[in-house]
């Protein structure tokens, strides 16, 4: 039952997060894929919850065209993250600056494959990547700063409970 509960914990806390007002692509679901891991070594729970929350708050936000090419990445990220977790700063920089990277390339191909906004070429591709740039500095930076205040809160734990024992 705990397990239950702690998926609907964090998948409400991840959708709480995409629904209050926030700045473009700021917001902690990277992040939370990242950590999921380190919460409970568990596929399920670690493709489960952001894909409940994404699900849930599109629900909120509106429901779009291209949730194949947003839901895929989350996916992808959650199977990277579950086999290259690893509590180290370094395994975890680099998980915080390669997951937006790969949400930005998957997701924004999936943008210029399905939209008649841009040429359906090499230029079309390129410039579909040039417009979103802003978001991907938006979702880079967030992964980060989440990514360090997440990685913060579970050495703080870990020193919390050697004390303890």
């Amino acid at each position: 039952m705990s397990y239950l509960k702690g998926i609907i914990f964090l998948t409400l806390l991840l959708v709480l997060s995409r629904i209050i007002p926030h700045p473009p692509n700021f917001t902690p679901i990277l992040a939370g894929i990242i950590f999921l891991p380190f919460i409970k070594k568990d596929i399920a729970f670690s493709i489960t919850v952001p894909l409940c929350a994404m699900l849930i708050s599109d629900f909120f936000i509106g429901m779009h065209s291209l949730m194949l090419w947003t839901y895929f990445p989350i996916i992808a990220l959650s199977l990277m993250t579950y086999y290259f977790h690893h509590t180290s700063l370094k395994r975890v920089g680099v998980l915080a600056i390669s997951s937006p990277m790969v949400f930005f390339v998957i997701s924004n191909f999936g943008v210029w494959l399905n939209s008649s906004t841009y040429a359906n070429n090499l230029n079309g591709l390129i410039l579909c990547y040039i417009n979103a740039i802003p978001f991907y500095a938006s979702s880079a930076l967030a992964c980060i700063l989440f990514s360090a205040a997440f990685y913060s809160i579970t050495i703080l734990i870990k020193k919390n409970n050697t004390i303890t024992s």
